[in-house]
């Protein structure tokens, strides 16, 4: 598994897995990094977080 790490600057170089489909993103130098490589599975994840905590209400 890839793994980006935080340099000396304070920035992320190297790839993190996206939370929702495990593809590689390259943070490319970034102050904090990506965790999703799209908008769309960033609502997905939250919205089976909401899904979840509905549900367990009930």
């Amino acid at each position: 598994m890839a793994q980006a790490r935080l340099g000396d600057d304070g920035r992320y170089r190297g790839e993190l897995p996206c939370r929702w489909c495990d593809t590689l993103i390259d943070q490319g130098g970034r102050r904090k990094p990506r965790l999703y490589c799209r908008m769309s599975h960033r609502w997905k994840s939250y919205g089976s977080w909401a899904v979840a905590l509905v549900g367990g209400l009930f």
